[in-house]
């Protein structure tokens, strides 16, 4: 018998929702978001995606990403029916719905 090892498709944030217009379930869309920043970190309220506002109940993960010189902060928001990933992009200050998380 095999042992069990490291399966990167068995995280919960590698879940591709059935409807993603893409093949590795990342939307990567514009979006506005409404937040406060306290000792130096984001806290993400509203976001308005499709011309429809979500209000965020809580955040359920958040954590940061260096690429290149820009650092990403991500976060897993849910709005209480839903799951989804968020970013926020320190060098452009502009964010991002990165995935719908079923």
């Amino acid at each position: 018998m095999k042992p069990a090892g490291f399966n990167p498709k068995a995280r919960w944030d590698r879940r591709i929702p059935a409807d993603s217009p893409s093949d590795s379930g990342c939307l990567n869309e514009k979006i506005e978001v409404l937040a406060f920043f306290k000792a130096g970190r984001a806290y993400p309220r509203i976001f308005f995606w499709k011309h429809k506002k979500y209000k965020v109940k809580n955040v359920t993960y958040n954590w940061q990403e260096r690429r290149g010189q820009e650092m990403l902060n991500y976060f897993s928001v849910s709005t209480g029916f839903d799951l989804y990933q968020i970013s926020f992009n320190n060098t452009t200050f502009s964010w991002c719905l990165d995935k719908i998380i079923e």
